[in-house]
């Protein structure tokens, strides 16, 4: 059994994850996600359980809620830093899907087992024109640098966050993203 979580973080035992959260609340935590950052923000509650949710759940328990808020924060928040991020993967996926990606390459050489590919984006280059050439609430190419929010909770006390999110997931280096096999490079594993 896992643990299922409603829109309002609170448990309950289910066969499976469940997160399901309101329009509204997608907005308000997409925005909140985009404050943090922007306008140095106070993390709420509910941007608290969705990171957490993220975090602690596999690619097979992350539902649409998850990918609704994502698109929405790639839509409106246009990155400051520009680091070369990698992600490793079977096979090279469809584009425009919603990923996570690592700026450590020794992590992505742990997820992979040194199986499969490796895919790697060169930031600076893909976000080159993007303030030129779209508007927020229309950005194609940008990220969201999550492990920015863990470091800005860390140095604040925790702000909620349990001491594993803080200590095991700060050092995997996470930034969300959209692939877009043209804008990013793959290279396969050799053994």
């Amino acid at each position: 059994m896992h643990l299922s979580v409603t829109g309002n973080g609170s448990p309950n035992m289910s066969s499976n994850f469940q997160y399901r959260l309101s329009k509204n609340q997608k907005d308000e935590i997409a925005q909140n996600l985009i404050e943090i950052l922007k306008d140095d923000a106070d993390i709420s509650y509910e941007t608290r359980v969705f990171i957490s949710n993220w975090i602690l759940t596999g690619p097979e328990e992350k539902r649409k809620a998850f990918y609704d808020v994502w698109d929405i924060v790639l839509k409106n928040y246009l990155p400051t830093v520009r680091p070369i991020l990698f992600r490793s993967c079977g096979r090279v996926s469809k584009k425009n899907k919603i990923s996570s990606f690592t700026g450590r390459l020794e992590c992505v050489k742990r997820f992979s087992q040194g199986k499969g590919v490796l895919i790697i984006c060169d930031t600076e280059e893909s976000l080159k024109f993007e303030d030129e050439f779209y508007k927020p609430g229309n950005y194609v190419h940008t990220f969201y640098p999550l492990v920015s929010v863990l470091k800005k909770a860390k140095n604040s006390g925790g702000c909620g966050f349990s001491e594993r999110i803080l200590n095991n997931y700060i050092g995997e280096d996470e930034y969300i993203m959209r692939f877009d096999s043209e804008n990013m490079s793959s290279l396969r594993f050799i053994q």
